[in-house]
């Protein structure tokens, strides 16, 4: 087999990134290295042979690795990492390709097998993924231009999301059976949080004289929830019942008694939903009724996007005040009723 050329400037790069990350190199010193790797072997040229490993092979490895460190570094949670790494790998098997020579008609290709077999919303998500990648490829410099950027999101159906009614709610608490459930319960009407977000709160970080919580959002975004004055009772009441001393607000019945998982939770809320026939509610559904509930009673959208912690009031405006149907039937009501 005849040898072939090595790209150099690929080799040179690929070798200050591998000793960039081992040695915790700055920019000057990534700089310094590249000059003197350029300089040294100027009239050198680089070919390959069949003992040598391919740079071609490794090289899908190195720019993941590289991709999934500097997310790492922004504080990008793992859960959202491996959604990355999921939608990167399931592109790779469908192209068979180095990731540098990937172009737009093989990503469109890709994304239109797998929306056979997903919804337009996961496809969405796929394509979203792959953008943020090839993103970031351009800005590294592995490829002159984003392949993805020329491929339009895919419309999505407009499906109505149910909001609960308020007397659906309200029986709610009227089903529960002890002292967490209902303090589970109306936390959640009270502030609208997520299911994780719940999981995680540190009692140190609940202040029951300013019926306020410190809330670890997505992104790792710090936001102060208050909560009503019956929360605070029934969250009062569940911590003495509960018998067991935990750094947690809501805590697992078995030592050490961690934190209470996400998955337990929504089995609490579907157990009590079960009791009032509505047996498919979970604890983002109190999060819309929540928010639909302030939008109704005319509150800022800006105050409702900071309570939610939405980093974009299009995420608050397009899934939990646009549709909201009790807001809807409050002002057919007053208007029309």
């Amino acid at each position: 087999m005849a040898a072939q050329k090595i790209d150099k400037d690929y080799l040179f790069k690929t070798a200050i990134r591998i000793l960039a990350e081992e040695m915790h190199f700055n920019s000057e010193q990534i700089n310094k290295a590249m000059d003197i790797l350029t300089s040294t072997f100027s009239n050198v040229d680089f070919i390959s042979s069949e003992c040598m490993l391919s740079v071609d092979r490794c090289q899908n490895q190195i720019i993941l690795k590289n991709f999934i460190g500097c997310k790492k570094m922004a504080g990008i949670k793992d859960s959202s990492i491996e959604q990355y790494a999921l939608s990167i790998s399931g592109l790779l098997r469908y192209i068979n390709k180095n990731l540098v020579d990937i172009d737009t008609n093989d990503i469109r290709r890709f994304i239109l097998n797998y929306e056979k077999t997903v919804s337009k919303v996961t496809a969405n998500n796929c394509r979203r993924n792959l953008n943020v990648f090839f993103q970031f490829m351009e800005d590294e410099g592995y490829i002159i231009k984003n392949p993805v950027k020329r491929i339009p999101k895919i419309k999505e159906e407009k499906r109505f999301k149910r909001f609960y009614t308020d007397l659906e709610i309200e029986s709610m608490r009227d089903a529960c059976e002890n002292k967490r459930e209902i303090a589970l319960i109306d936390l959640l009407i009270s502030t609208g949080l997520r299911v994780s977000e719940v999981s995680n709160i540190l009692l140190s970080e609940v202040n029951f004289d300013d019926k306020t919580i410190i809330v670890h959002g997505k992104g790792d975004k710090d936001r102060i929830v208050p909560f009503s004055v019956r929360c605070k009772k029934h969250l009062l009441e569940y911590m003495l019942e509960r018998g067991r001393v935990s750094n947690y607000l809501f805590c697992s019945s078995k030592k050490p008694y961690g934190r209470l998982s996400t998955g337990t939770i929504n089995q609490i809320v579907q157990a009590v939903g079960a009791r009032v026939g509505l047996p498919k509610i979970t604890v983002h559904c109190f999060r819309r009724w929540f928010a639909s509930d302030l939008n109704k009673k005319s509150v800022d959208p800006v105050i409702i996007q900071g309570i939610l912690g939405h980093s974009s009031f299009e995420t608050t405006q397009k899934h939990y005040l646009s549709k909201s149907y009790d807001k809807i039937t409050y002002i057919h009501n007053v208007y029309a009723g």
